[in-house]
Order: C-alpha cells, then structure tokens, then sequence
C-alpha cells in the first residue's frame, strides 16, 4: 500500500499556495506606475521576495517526500524524521537550487535574476504593460511548479539512498497524459544512480525495489 501514496501531495500544494501569492503580487505590478528609476528595483523585488518563500516551501515539501519515501521503505516514522532532520537541510536546497538542473537545463537563481530584468526592460518600452506581466507571471509560474517537483523527486531519491536501496522501479501516472517516453519505462527496474531523466512536469513516480 505504501507504494501507492501520492508523493506528490506536498508538492501540488505548494504549487496552489505559490500560485495564488504571485497572481497576487504580479497583480500590484499592474497598478504599480513605473518610470526608469523605479521598474528595475520594483520587479527584482518582487522576484526576490517570491524565490526566498518558494525556498521555505521547497524545504518543506522534500522534507515530506523524504517522509514519504522512508514510509515506503518501511522505515518507522521516529526514525525517518529522525533522518530527514540531517538530510533535508535549507544548504541541501541551496545546493540544488544553485546548480544547473538537469530538467530545467538552468540554475534557478540565475533563471530568476534574468525573468526579472527582461520584465523591467519590457515594462520599459511596452505599451502593454498588463500582457507582459502576465507572460511573465506564466513562465515564472512554470518555473516555481517544476523545481517543487523537482525537490520532491531529489527528496525521494535522497530517502531511498539513506535507506540503502540500491534499485528502483519506473512507474507511470497510467492515464492518458503519459507521454510515449514514459510509457517506455514504466514497470522498468533501474539502478538509483542510473534513472532516466524527467522531463518537464513529469509526474512519474519511482518505487523502491528490495534486494532478496
């Protein structure tokens, strides 16, 4: 039954709640009156408070995966807390949002800073200023929502590494938003440190496979 948990609960959550702070905060940018002293600040500083509470709650939603995983390992609650307090640390999420990720092809940070100054340079020149914003709003929507599903998969492999399982199963969504590629894989064993690599907004999940 463990293997049938919904790893991704945390996840989708996080996405809701980040969604509705940015239509939110992207919205006070329309009302905002800009002029070349002000945009650059104003836009980065919406970015800005937006990456550091999507840090807080990409911690939060790998501690859970890592939770969840160990659960379906069968590692007893105590002792899974217990092991993601030392694992699913703020620098481990620093670490992965610093570097460049293999789905995203970019680091999140870097990729923040340049969503930020090509909107205050469009809100420069623009004489649509609501299109823009929310073309921006959309891509860095994207942005947020993958990288919580990528700490959420970073999240199960680290709790199936701590548990010393060594090989995992591929397995599919199984409905029609499969793509041909992940069908291609599901019910497929693999080594952990030799997974497929996702694409976006893959919701496949890996499923830990014992050694007899």
């Amino acid at each position: 039954m463990a293997e049938k948990v919904n790893i991704y609960e945390a996840c989708d959550k996080a996405i809701k709640a980040m969604n509705r702070e940015n239509l939110e905060a992207f919205g006070k940018l329309k009302l905002a009156n800009f002029d070349e002293l002000n945009v650059i600040k104003t836009v980065t500083g919406v970015y800005k408070t937006s990456a550091k509470r999507a840090r807080k709650r990409y911690y939060e939603v790998a501690f859970e995966a890592f939770l969840l995983a160990m659960a379906m390992c069968g590692i007893p609650p105590k002792k899974a807390h217990q092991m993601a307090e030392k694992a699913i640390t703020e620098e481990w999420v620093d670490v992965i949002l610093t570097d460049t990720d293999p789905v995203t092809l970019y680091r999140f940070d870097t990729e923040t800073e340049r969503k930020a100054y090509r909107l205050a340079e469009a809100l420069e020149v623009t004489t649509d200023k609501d299109y823009e914003i929310n073309k921006a709003l959309r891509f860095w929507s994207q942005q947020l929502g993958q990288y919580a599903i990528n700490v959420t998969d970073y999240g199960v492999i680290e709790a199936f590494e701590e548990a010393g399982i060594r090989n995992v199963m591929w397995v599919t969504m199984h409905d029609e938003r499969v793509c041909t590629e992940c069908s291609s894989y599901d019910g497929k064993i693999y080594k952990l440190d030799e997974i497929p690599i996702k694409h976006w907004n893959c919701r496949c999940r890996l499923v830990p496979v014992r050694s007899k």
